[in-house]
């Protein structure tokens, strides 16, 4: 992107308004010129007063927006600021300054659209008027712009839509729910690990195969069946449940538990997954309109900088919170044998991922298949890596090792990396 359009965006919050109060100022300056030799014609006087009363509104309306523009923008980074530094400001006020963002937005634009409007029934009322004397050119100018005026209108009506479907977002992927009556065995493992980490047992257990292992407490919307999950949920993922032995299962998903452990650990969780959907949502609202108007540009900037200054805290605060989830996982198992899960969890993604992009018929049967040919990798550049699920704040990998106090020797690359035994294979349908 060249550098005149990466300002170009951020320029039109102040530019729109400038050009607003210009053209309102330009039309104030006509009509009072014509109004000092018309004083004595009482009806055209009359109008002309109120084409004066409209672009004297015009500029105001304009100026409003001027102010309304960076206004936004300063609270904008100060709350982002805030966030960084208070988790609990994040915490309790990361959706009321959403909430705040889209009415400032909608403002902002209501003003714009007010100004634009004032100043076009000024030129339609003007160019009527004078349509002998050439007023024709000036509605030839001024009625493609009720389109402009249109356009702004549908944007406050998305911005007032939109933004109440991200204060409520949910989530939606594919599994298959697990009910204690369907899954005895499995339910009372889960709740024995529970127990040992101190928390809550999940109100829903899913198992599915296009994801890793993770814990959200927001709605999901289970496909293919539909089913609305409310609740604590936590998704466990065949193919990775094929290759792991059940002590490193243990770990893995004490480390997803722990997220319950705590009300301000289970709020970061909470946090961390509706900023993610609010991303989501709205990359996916960006991309509906890919050349945006410019009377639209302002909001769409002035979220996505809302977005990626809020990130910053909603990571640094996260990160946090898997670090001590970490800590619960060592706690099944100790520390080396959680350590050992991870990085055979993080071996494993890569080669679930490729294979998942073949779309094969039996995933978990083609993962067995391809690890008996195929010896798993790590280098260094796996301990940069984090683990993706769709709500993902993990830090590097070499950072969680470090922090549990786990060497990264060649016993342990060893284990990480083995070929599946038979019963890592099968261990988890045995339940």
């Amino acid at each position: 992107m060249s550098r005149f359009a990466r300002w170009s965006w951020p320029l039109t919050i102040l530019l729109l308004p400038v050009v607003l109060m210009t053209w309102a100022s330009v039309q104030s300056g006509r009509v009072d010129d014509v109004l000092r030799e018309a004083q004595n014609i009482g009806g055209y006087y009359a109008w002309l007063r109120v084409r004066q009363v409209l672009a004297g509104l015009a500029y105001w309306l304009a100026l409003a927006a001027l102010v309304a523009g960076p206004a936004t923008w300063l609270k904008l980074r100060l709350d982002a600021w805030r966030a960084l530094k208070s988790r609990d400001f994040l915490y309790d006020r990361l959706f009321l300054c959403w909430r705040a963002l889209g009415h400032w937005l909608s403002a902002y634009a209501g003003l714009l659209m007010g100004a634009l409007a004032l100043s076009l029934l000024y030129e339609l009322s003007w160019g009527w008027s004078h349509l002998k004397a050439g007023g024709w050119l000036i509605l030839l100018v001024a009625v493609p712009l009720i389109a402009v005026l249109w356009a702004g209108c549908l944007l406050i009506g998305r911005l007032r839509q939109q933004w109440h479907a991200l204060d409520s977002p949910s989530s939606a992927f594919l599994g298959h729910r697990m009910g204690r009556d369907k899954a005895p065995a499995l339910w009372a493992w889960i709740e024995q690990l529970a127990t040992a980490t101190g928390a809550p047992v999940p109100d829903h257990i899913v198992v599915g195969i296009d994801q890793s292992f993770f814990v959200t407490s927001v709605d999901v919307a289970l496909q293919p069946a539909g089913d609305l999950l409310l609740g604590r949920t936590l998704y466990l993922p065949l193919t990775y449940l094929s290759t792991l032995s059940q002590a490193e299962a243990a770990s893995i998903i004490g480390h997803e538990l722990g997220h319950f452990c705590s009300r301000d650990t289970e709020r970061g969780s909470e946090i961390g997954a509706h900023f993610s959907l609010m991303c989501l949502h709205f990359a996916f609202i960006r991309a509906e309109d890919a050349d945006p108007a410019w009377i639209e540009r302002p909001a769409i900037w002035m979220t996505q900088r809302f977005l990626h200054y809020f990130q910053l805290a909603v990571h640094h605060w996260g990160r946090a919170q898997e670090l001590a989830a970490d800590r619960v996982g060592g706690n099944i198992g100790g520390e080396r044998l959680f350590c050992q899960a991870l990085l055979r969890v993080i071996a494993l993604d890569a080669e679930i991922n490729t294979l998942l992009a073949e779309r094969h018929s039996n995933l978990i049967q083609a993962l067995a298949d391809h690890l008996r040919h195929t010896p798993l990798r790590l280098n260094d550049a796996a301990l940069n890596h984090t683990i993706a699920h769709p709500f993902d704040t993990h830090p590097p990998t070499a950072l969680r090792l470090q922090q549990l106090g786990v060497t990264l020797d060649d016993a342990l690359l060893a284990e990480a990396t083995r070929v599946p035994t038979e019963h890592d294979r099968h261990w988890f349908s045995q339940l």
